[in-house]
């Protein structure tokens, strides 16, 4: 996952291009980088780690920033090239997942990746910026990109012009927009709309898959949309775990999608039970939903640390593990006595489901019964790189019974594709479902 930003201004814009960057702090923790002119002058660069603890807001704002680009990111962006053609420096949100392929292809003709020294050091964003930037007109490279790729995008690039973006098949998320202050107005673009709150902007309208935008202080231009026919599919684990709850995603909102399937899975599957508690954060909304359709007090039986980073953006099972095991902290008289309904996103590999429920029991549950907000989980996603194999979904090899038994869990119950369908309120042929189908 990535969080990638920009914004152009009439006036400094130094302030709006750290927040909406800071603001998409939850998509990734491994690397934070911005990009900006001051004049004809493009100055910035990539620091491993958070960006809060890597970039001066107060240093920022005392340059004239007219227009700028931010990344949080796994890999280090974003990445600048030149061609015969043009120019930028590009940060990307996605997954190719036949970027081998793609990668092979364009060293044999010809291709050069500055500061890399073996194949492997070649990142997504790398391929991503050769191929857009080596034709005429970034519609171009993006049309390019469309054809080329196996897998999905969001994309941001830094010209002296202004900034461009585009979004592939629906997966990864972007969105404009609009603020309008003393100074004069600003457009942005950005992973989610969280970004545009604290800031002061008004969300536009979301990229539309296929589409390729232009912002310059003019304005949003829309300079093309490719027919992508039936290839355009949703991410459907934005609503479900990745986006913030309080940002909207095609016209819907997060934290009501989230409410509408935690409502379902009470309203489905029913239980006598004292309390309902999240797995923070990412449970939250949904236990908040069936609190409210079930009628069982919401108490949350976990604390989670605030210090300790998100278990699902590491890029390596061990460093998700070590989050996962240290950021919880159970709250021993909410538990004891209890009857608890522990309700969570998802299930992978059902490690931190076992360690959770044996907690709780060893503080005094009484029972504990799981509520998951999506079907179970059978493959990993190729549009994503969180899990790394298949077989690493527990749902791949065992059945619900063995997963309950096997977890320590009185009852467990996962949402539906219909709950998913009617939260959202898309069809399933629009949503991605791949990481739910064998």
């Amino acid at each position: 996952m990535a969080g990638i930003f920009g914004v152009v201004s009439e006036s400094n814009c130094g302030d709006e291009l750290y927040l909406g960057t800071f603001y998409l702090q939850h998509r990734a923790q491994d690397y934070s980088g911005l990009c900006y002119y001051v004049g004809d002058e493009i100055s910035g660069t990539t620091h491993k780690g958070l960006l809060d603890r890597n970039f001066s807001r107060k240093d920022l704002r005392k340059l004239n920033i007219r227009q700028g680009i931010g990344s949080v990111s796994v890999t280090r962006e974003p990445v600048s090239g030149i061609s015969r053609y043009q120019s930028g420096t590009l940060t990307f949100d996605g997954n190719i997942y036949n970027n081998n392929q793609l990668r092979n292809l364009l060293l044999k003709n010809g291709s050069t990746f500055e500061g890399c020294h073996f194949p492997e050091q070649i990142h997504d964003c790398d391929l991503v910026t050769e191929v857009v930037l080596s034709e005429p007109s970034f519609e171009k490279g993006i049309e390019k990109l469309l054809d080329f790729i196996e897998g999905d995008f969001a994309v941001v690039n830094l010209t002296k012009e202004g900034i461009y973006a585009a979004r592939g098949f629906g997966r990864k998320p972007l969105v404009l927009g609009f603020k309008e202050g003393e100074n004069g107005k600003s457009y942005a673009v950005s992973s989610e709309s969280n970004s545009f709150i604290n800031p002061g902007f008004k969300l536009l309208r979301d990229v539309s898959p296929g589409e390729v935008v232009f912002l310059d202080e003019a304005g949003v231009h829309s300079l093309k949309t490719f027919d992508l026919g039936d290839r355009v599919k949703l991410g459907t684990f934005e609503w479900i775990y990745t986006a913030y709850p309080s940002s909207i995603i095609d016209g819907k909102s997060v934290s009501e999608v989230r409410k509408s399937i935690g409502r379902s899975l009470a309203e489905k599957y029913s239980v006598d039970a004292d309390i309902v508690s999240p797995v923070p954060n990412s449970g939250r909304w949904h236990a908040l939903g069936y609190s409210a359709a079930s009628g069982i007090s919401y108490e949350e039986v976990f604390i989670r640390y605030d210090y300790a980073g998100r278990s699902f953006t590491p890029g390596d099972n061990e460093s998700q593990q070590e989050i996962a095991d240290i950021k919880l902290i159970p709250v021993n008289c909410s538990v004891d006595g209890k009857r608890i309904v522990l309700v969570d996103d998802s299930i992978v590999r059902g490690t931190q489901t076992k360690n959770q429920t044996n907690r709780l029991r060893e503080q005094g549950a009484k029972e504990v019964h799981a509520r998951i907000a999506c079907p179970p989980l059978m493959s990993r996603c190729i549009f994503g790189k969180s899990t790394s194999r298949d077989e690493d979904c527990i749902a791949r090899r065992m059945c619900l019974e063995d997963i309950r038994d096997s977890r320590g869990l009185d009852s467990l119950e996962y949402a539906t594709v219909e709950m998913i369908e009617e939260a959202i309120g898309f069809s399933r042929d629009k949503l991605c479902l791949s990481c739910w189908e064998e």
